[in-house]
């Protein structure tokens, strides 16, 4: 289970969870409508901007292949610490807001009115210590975790099918293409994992450019089947409640199983907890490659309690955690995990004298 090398459709198992629990925390906003058609529509956006911006990630892999055939490699050089360093921030505040959203949905729905600030620092350190485990036991795990995940969640949609009235359906592009667009870029910054691919490539066995567009059709068809039953069952009402996706799933039952959405629950629990600890094991690898003498189990720790000090402040500070939700938060680290940095590593990568590889784990 600790095994480092992983298969490109295991690691894309990870990243495949990750992007679900955005979509089961989904928040409903004042700005942005989610009884509507452009709704389910808004993967295609995702789709174009996966794509698209994938391609300084790709010319990163290819480059990659090519130094390993070579038998080549960079050498870590200031510039390439400081670039680490700043993957290391960007993860670490996507920690704060993945956490963030969970204690909302935590307190708001499961325990009403409840302080969870102790279950969620326990939930922060568990996931901090689980990304000792290393990639190969978190890629493995995923792909356990994806099969429950798309059973419960298959459940929930053949139990859903006889509260859909497609009279809650809008017409396409209601408010304007420009609103439309504008919504599908903001849901697509929502998936800053696609940064992390860059990070992994060592341990990363096959192909990578085909896993990943499976990952990215995969998904934005898993997004588009989730929010039209969530949009055809709830309709308006939708619009009204914080998290629409738990609401819709509270509707459901499967025969026995008639509170379906407490196994929906303990499934999603899984995803933040696969999520979180994926973004534990990205900032002890970036800080580790800066400080190669912090251990990479110091620093997961470390992170961990700082991580649970600052959620702690934000829990219960509307201010705070408008804050760490907010679109422009969401788009910066977007663009700059996924496309600023990638860029400026790929120009730096072109510009760099590589240097003959001695040893095989240099």
């Amino acid at each position: 289970m600790v095994k480092e090398k992983v298969s490109a459709n295991q690691f894309f198992m990870l990243l495949y969870l990750s992007l679900l629990n955005t979509v089961f925390m989904y928040l409903s906003s004042d700005g942005i409508k989610i009884a509507s058609t452009d709704t389910i529509l808004r993967p295609v956006a995702f789709l174009l901007v996966a794509f698209a911006v994938y391609v300084p990630i790709g010319l990163i892999i290819k480059h990659h292949s090519q130094l390993s055939l070579k038998r080549l490699y960079i050498p870590k050089t200031t510039f390439l610490k400081i670039i680490a360093l700043l993957y290391a921030a960007i993860y670490f505040v996507s920690i704060l807001k993945s956490l963030a959203r969970f204690d909302l949905f935590v307190s708001s729905e499961l325990f009403p009115n409840s302080d969870m600030t102790i279950f969620i620092v326990i939930i922060t350190l568990t996931c901090a210590i689980l990304s000792l485990l290393g990639l190969g036991a978190l890629s493995r795990a995923a792909g356990v975790f994806s099969a429950l995940v798309i059973i419960s969640t298959v459940l929930v949609m053949v139990s859903l099918r006889s509260e859909i009235n497609f009279m809650n359906f809008t017409p396409v592009f209601e408010n304007g293409l420009l609103d439309f667009s504008k919504e599908g870029l903001l849901f697509a910054a929502q998936a800053t994992e696609i940064g992390t691919i860059i990070m992994f490539l060592p341990e990363i066995e096959g192909n990578v450019n085909r896993a990943y567009s499976r990952w990215v059709v995969f998904s934005g068809i898993s997004v588009a089947l989730i929010f039209f039953f969530v949009v055809g069952s709830l309709g308006a009402f939708a619009d009204s409640q914080l998290f629409p996706t738990y609401t819709a799933v509270t509707l459901a039952s499967f025969g026995l199983l008639e509170r379906i959405d407490a196994l929906e629950t303990g499934v999603w629990i899984l995803c933040v907890t696969e999520k979180v600890a994926f973004y534990f094991l990205v900032v002890s690898k970036a800080v580790n490659y800066t400080f190669r003498k912090l251990s990479r189990k110091v620093i997961a720790i470390g992170a961990g309690a700082l991580v649970s000090v600052i959620i702690s402040f934000v829990s219960y500070n509307i201010k705070r955690f408008s804050f760490l939700s907010s679109d422009i938060l969401s788009v910066t680290l977007f663009l700059l995990s996924t496309v600023i940095l990638p860029i400026t590593i790929y120009v730096y990568l072109r510009r760099v004298k590589p240097c003959e590889k001695t040893e095989e784990n240099i």
